[in-house]
Order: structure tokens, then sequence, then C-alpha cells
């Protein structure tokens, strides 16, 4: 999970309604090779709130038990994501709870898929009508206008993929195939935007559903903001599909 922002901040300094922080020397930020924040402040985190029953199971945090993330994030709410399984595939909710003050929303998931046996050459991807987002050389989105991408299936191998794109609705839906497997990913509410991240020879393909373009905290986008006492969710469904 990257939460609670997805992908890259501009620099280390950003605000919201007032609130100022700097990221400089907080332990737990991780960075990438340009010395940027990434992925948020959650990654090998092990400090969750556990429960399950019959074919779910929900962790949680409440963000102001730690003083660590609050210094970071300086904003009072409940983070629960909850997995369950079902005849439909499964799926993965995300819910943000805000206490006392309003919530900037962010945050984003980096699903890795791979298809057991198949080569990256077998591999396609179903894409949906969606909006290239131009970025430069370290990943960050420039000023230019979104680029308008028709729907279309493109062969995994045909190059290397670390591509932003707007355009993501309720009920979105994006497709990897190969062999006599697909795994179909189904954006179900919540998100407005998606990363499509493939190196070149990887046997791997991340689809990763975002809240938000990738640096909109620190660029001071239109962001989704959840009011005291109000909630966001933001929910995606995984299902695999034998074509044989």
């Amino acid at each position: 999970m990257l939460y609670p922002w997805a992908n890259r901040l501009r620099s280390d300094r950003w605000s919201f309604q007032g609130r100022s922080v700097d990221l400089k020397g907080m332990p737990g930020v991780h960075r990438d090779g340009n010395g940027l924040p990434m992925h948020g402040l959650l990654l090998r985190w092990a400090d969750w709130t556990f429960s399950s029953e019959e074919n779910a199971c929900t962790a949680s945090i409440e963000w102001s038990d730690h003083e660590r993330l609050m210094e970071a994030f300086p904003f009072s709410h409940r983070l629960q994501i909850e997995w369950s399984l079902d005849g439909k595939g499964l799926a993965v909710t995300t819910n943000i709870e805000a206490r006392d003050e309003a919530v900037p929303i962010s945050f984003g998931w980096h699903p890795y898929f791979v298809l057991p046996g198949v080569a990256r050459e077998g591999v396609t991807m179903d894409l949906p009508s969606l909006f290239r987002v131009s970025l430069d050389s370290r990943g960050l989105p420039n000023d230019h206008s979104p680029e308008p991408m028709p729907a279309a299936i493109h062969e995994l191998s045909q190059r290397a993929w670390d591509d932003c794109f707007l355009g993501i609705h309720d009920g979105s839906r994006a497709t990897i195939r190969g062999g006599s497997i697909a795994i179909d990913f189904e954006f179900l509410e919540g998100w407005k935007a998606m990363q499509v991240y493939s190196p070149e020879d990887a046997d791997y393909v991340c689809l990763e559903p975002m809240t938000a373009l990738t640096a909109a905290l620190s660029d001071g986008d239109a962001l989704n903001c959840i009011e005291p006492g109000e909630s966001f969710t933001a929910g995606f469904r995984l299902r695999v599909v034998d074509r044989s």
C-alpha cells in the first residue's frame, strides 16, 4: 500500500489548508534514486490491528496513536483495509475516516502480477480509454496536457512501462492476459489515476490504482478531501479467469 501518498512527492516540503510539513530527516520516509519521498510511510509497517471472519479480514491503524506517522502526515484519522473473497474475486477496500480535522486523500496501491509459465512476449494488457500524463525524467508530471489514449490491447514486450494515466472511473477495467490465464482488475470506486509499471525484460506487470495524480499532495492539485467525521472509500477487485 502506498499511503498517505502514491508514488513520489515533488520535494520534502508540502502543505495542506495552511498546515506545512517538512519530511527532511524524518525516519521511515522511503526515497527513490533522486532522493524524493516515495510510496508513503507504511512500507514494512507492522503495527496494525487485525480482525477476521469467514472469507474476509481487516487491518486498521488509528493514525493519531503513532507520533512518527502524525509528524509526517499530521491529520487525525482511522485507516482500515478489508480483503474479502467470494465468487466474484478478491475485493480490496480501503476506508479513511476523518476524526477532528480534514484529511487530504492521495493514496494508492502496488499490486504486482505474474502469469505463471508465460514469458513477457506472451503477455498482453487490455487498457480502457485513458489520458496519458507526460512525466519528466524523475517520474513527476509535466505541465503538458494529458494525451488521449483510446482503449486498446497492448503487447507488454513492445517496450518498458512506467506510465501514468488519468481517466479512471468507477467500473473501469484493465486485464492482463497470457496463455490460458487472464487477470481482471476492476476499479470499483474512488480512483482517479493509474500507473502501469513493468521494466524491460521484467516477468511482472504492476497496475497501480491511485486516488490522485503522482505528486498531487505536494503540488497542491485538486485532491479529494474528507471533512471531520466524514469517510472516504476506494476499492478494487481482482479476478483470475482460466481461459483453457
